[in-house]
């Protein structure tokens, strides 16, 4: 039996162990994101550290699920836009499940974290990127995100380009359909 998952926000860079969601972030790339088909680099997941703990000092929000065991099986960022006359937007980036736990419900119960800290941070809309038919991009238009803009040359791996998708979706929108969810089924 898997460890019962716990899901909190981090807003504080001392909150946060890098290492353990560079360590997600890479178990679940492997021949997801882009095609990757070897762990990433120590630079790699340098990069990645600094650019979390520069997101979060200046005021991201980064999503975890933690278990008992202190293994982290769910990461994924929220960003406020700066500029004042967008603070009613923010991006959700770096969206990563581990494998094992898909199937938990973790990921409907992080979802509705994300409109219940939005709401309560007055965002009103939710926007992100991803490239075009990935994992990513599917696993949020079920959850009704919309495209507004398509990249032909959004990322590139050797010499394969490939097309992203600039998705959004109003809080309000997102509210009605993944708490309506949970009624559906209690009905059932």
């Amino acid at each position: 039996m898997r460890d019962i998952t716990h899901l909190k926000w981090i807003s504080d860079c001392c909150d946060i162990d890098a290492r353990l969601i560079v360590k997600l972030v890479d178990f679940t790339a492997i021949g997801a994101t882009l095609d990757r088909a070897c762990f990433i680099s120590d630079d790699e997941a340098e990069t990645l550290v600094t650019e979390l703990r520069y997101q979060i000092s200046r005021g991201g929000l980064a999503l975890i699920g933690e278990t008992d065991g202190g293994n982290i099986v769910f990461f994924c960022m929220m960003i406020r836009s700066e500029t004042p006359t967008c603070h009613h937007r923010a991006e959700v980036s770096k969206l990563a499940v581990h494998p094992a736990y898909r199937d938990q419900n973790i990921v409907l119960r992080a979802v509705r974290q994300i409109v219940v800290k939005a709401d309560a941070l007055g965002i009103e809309q939710l926007f992100l990127h991803v490239r075009e038919g990935s994992a990513t991009h599917l696993f949020w238009e079920r959850f009704g995100f919309k495209s507004y803009g398509v990249l032909d040359d959004y990322a590139r791996v050797g010499a394969k380009i490939y097309r992203g998708h600039f998705l959004q979706q109003s809080v309000r929108a997102l509210r009605i359909r993944v708490f309506k969810t949970t009624q559906c089924a209690s009905r059932a």
